[in-house]
């Protein structure tokens, strides 16, 4: 019942009703320009956008769905040699990373048709040899070396290829999304415990039966509740219409052909998935700050500026500080999956090795779930008072 009655307070409120209106149009809106981001050649040659651009693209790749093979390969190479940009465009950049490795001096991503037939057909070999360079340059002590090649070694080869241009766009505009959906967040559970001082309801509040605990504890319940159908409600939407229209080609091939040199086995749709969960351990966290903070000052602006700060502020601080090992493990490396699952960074404390996303993942669940206990008490302290 008192459960029952934040939500409706949270959702009779005006501003959080045109909060929430706002954050659902601008998934749609994002949602558009996703679809509206493709750009294909028809049939004719003429240039098309949109869905039509998306649905012409992922079928013309497809011609190469399957096994990657050193033949397909080279038949790719000669087909784009013949002019074919359109179909082979992701598997020319794949395997000419693959080639070259991550410490070239050559940033050439069409070196794959330079190459001769005996290093097509042994280009699986260069590119475990050029794994093996990459656990040596991040490996700067044994147990991390051994721990990179142990997880690169998870990666299957030859990979099977098929189209993957809807989740590589949507691994963007997740992020984007996710970002926008945490202030909103932020702003409506800041209000559930900062309301009642501001409509100087507290001494009521206070002097009821369960003012001290249950009616604490519904607050607390009725903020996770408001994070999870935001943030999930958001995602889903963004997601329902784009790859509703998109499709989801692509869903299954290793994350390896846009970042040959991750850490990370998973395929397309699993990184999709892991980019969706770290937003959301996010958007919970962004939550628990702003519920503690406002249960300590009685007000929503603070509270509502910490988690901008935890989120958006602090990369660029990052980028100017020199601490670099740090800054890779603060909150807003949730909302940067991509961005971490493209660079091998992993720690270690002892004999022990990890890797970043799992850690960070795991840590500021633990932190968002830690903070509600200290929500409670900030407020029963109040309520004693």
């Amino acid at each position: 019942m008192m459960l029952k009655y934040e939500l409706k307070k949270v959702l009779n409120k005006r501003m959080n009703r045109m909060l929430l209106a706002a954050a659902m149009l601008l998934m749609v809106v994002f949602s558009i320009f996703a679809i509206g981001s493709f750009r294909a050649l028809d049939a004719d040659g003429e240039t098309v956008t949109g869905f039509s651009a998306a649905r012409i693209m992922v079928e013309d790749k497809n011609r190469w769905k399957g096994e990657l093979t050193p033949e397909v390969i080279e038949k790719s190479v000669e087909s784009r040699r013949a002019d074919d940009w359109q179909s082979t465009s992701d598997i020319i950049y794949s395997t000419s990373r693959m080639l070259v490795g991550e410490f070239s001096d050559l940033d050439d991503y069409e070196a794959i048709l330079s190459a001769n037939p005996a290093q097509i057909a042994s280009i699986y070999d260069t590119y475990r040899d050029n794994l093996r360079a990459m656990s040596e340059e991040y490996g700067d002590t044994p147990e991390k070396q051994a721990f990179l090649m142990e997880q690169y070694e998870k990666i299957d080869t030859p990979f099977t290829y098929e189209a993957y241009d809807s989740w590589d766009t949507m691994l963007m505009y997740a992020t984007n999304c996710g970002l926008i959906l945490i202030i909103v967040i932020s702003f409506i559970t800041a209000g559930i415990f900062a309301e009642e001082f501001q409509y100087k309801a507290d001494a009521v509040f206070f002097s009821t039966r369960y003012g001290r605990s249950k009616a604490v504890h519904a607050k607390i319940r009725a903020g996770l509740i408001i994070a999870t159908l935001v943030y999930g409600i958001g995602i889903g939407l963004l997601s329902a219409i784009s790859f509703g229209v998109l499709g989801t080609s692509g869903a299954s091939a290793a994350y390896q052909f846009s970042q040959p040199y991750a850490i990370y086995s998973v395929t397309f749709g699993q990184m999709y998935g892991i980019l969706v969960l770290g937003g959301y351990i996010a958007s919970l966290l962004a939550a628990s700050v702003s519920m503690l903070i406002a249960s300590k000052t009685k007000t929503m602006s603070i509270a509502i500026i910490a988690p901008a700060i935890l989120f958006y502020v602090s990369p660029f601080v990052g980028r100017a500080l020199p601490f670099h090992t740090f800054f890779s493990l603060t909150p807003d490396q949730l909302m940067n999956i991509v961005n971490c699952a493209r660079i091998p960074y992993i720690y270690q404390v002892g004999s022990l090795v990890f890797r970043q996303i799992p850690f960070i993942i795991v840590f500021y669940a633990v932190i968002a779930v830690a903070f509600l206990p200290l929500v409670y008490r900030n407020y029963h302290k109040l309520l004693l008072k």
